[in-house]
């Protein structure tokens, strides 16, 4: 299993277990079932825009460091070749 898995795991079973106290230890459960089911859905489709929206940022992130790190990799090659013929030249 690999690190980034388990933290996952971690982060989702802690998130588990706030739900559960919260749930338990409060009255949000009555508040929550006199709301419509219509709030629940809005409520559900605002948690799932922030995740992927989330998810892709990052992955945009991810795919913009990569092109930066392939471009200062030409850039480097470029000046290699650049002072091998200016060290043939002299």
């Amino acid at each position: 299993m690999s690190e980034q898995l388990k933290q996952k795991l971690a982060i989702a079973f802690l998130v588990v277990l706030i739900i559960v106290f919260i749930a338990t230890q409060t009255n949000v459960l009555s508040v929550l079932a006199q709301e419509p089911w219509w709030v629940y859905a809005v409520m559900l489709g605002v948690v799932i825009s922030g995740y992927f929206s989330l998810k892709y940022l990052l992955e945009d992130k991810r795919q913009e460091q990569a092109w930066i790190e392939q471009e200062g990799h030409v850039y480097m090659e470029r000046l290699e070749e650049a002072r091998q013929k200016k060290e043939s030249k002299s």
